[in-house]
């Protein structure tokens, strides 16, 4: 016959008697550590006042491994679009973003809507909701962009903005997305905050392993 042992008993009980002291403790304290958070303040370092958000947006976005451009005008932006294409090889340059084609019109740059066809390079340009200078970072959405396609299937993503959409914040980006749509927001909204990287192979940090290889800013003047 086995004789299975369970321990001393008085050992047990005294064990017992610990934990459930213990339990007693945890359940009579009542009492919230975090009553001195606030969750409204802003996590961020505020800008130095002389530098402000336009500075610092374009700083960091370069620090992301961005390439930022400004032009003064549109009309600066569309000659200087004409040598791009042809010097980086950006044909055909795809877009179904309705801003840009309305940019693009009269121009002589044709715009390709098809993001399905397999090609060696696949450069996309669209225009965006917000730049976010605590980050560095460019919010795009399904709505603007015209798809998903347009940002997320492309080997270099260009992107067409002005300085007014340049806020300070996340929430100021999340704010101002609200005050556009409304309740009709949209499907898809996602921060790019430059090229894709990737260490899965070989633990070695490889650019553009698994999405965007490139990705350009044309800060444009508004008109």
């Amino acid at each position: 016959m086995k004789i299975f042992s369970f321990g001393n008993l008085s050992e047990r009980t005294n064990k017992e008697q610990i934990l459930a002291k213990v339990r007693e403790a945890v359940l009579a304290k009542d009492e919230n550590l975090f009553t001195d958070v606030n969750m409204k303040a802003d996590t961020w370092t505020p800008f130095k006042e002389e530098d402000g958000a336009d500075f610092t947006f374009v700083e960091r976005f370069k620090n992301n491994g961005g390439i930022f451009v400004y032009f003064e005008s549109q009309a600066d932006f569309i000659n200087a679009m004409k040598q791009y294409i042809v010097e980086n090889q950006w044909e055909p340059l795809c877009s179904t973003s309705m801003k840009m084609e309305a940019v693009f019109k009269d121009s002589g740059i044709e715009l390709c809507r098809d993001y399905t066809t397999k090609r060696k390079k696949t450069v996309s340009i669209v225009d965006c909701e917000s730049l976010i200078a605590h980050t560095g970072s460019i919010m795009i959405t399904d709505k603007c962009a015209g798809s998903r396609a347009a940002y997320s299937n492309v080997d270099t993503l260009l992107v067409f903005a002005s300085p007014s959409q340049i806020v300070a914040s996340m929430k100021d980006a999340l704010h101002s997305l609200k005050e556009k749509y409304g309740s009709s927001k949209p499907t898809e909204t996602v921060i790019i905050s430059g090229a894709s990287k990737s260490t899965e192979i070989d633990n070695q940090l490889v650019i553009g392993a698994q999405g965007i290889k490139q990705i350009a800013l044309f800060l444009v003047e508004e008109e």
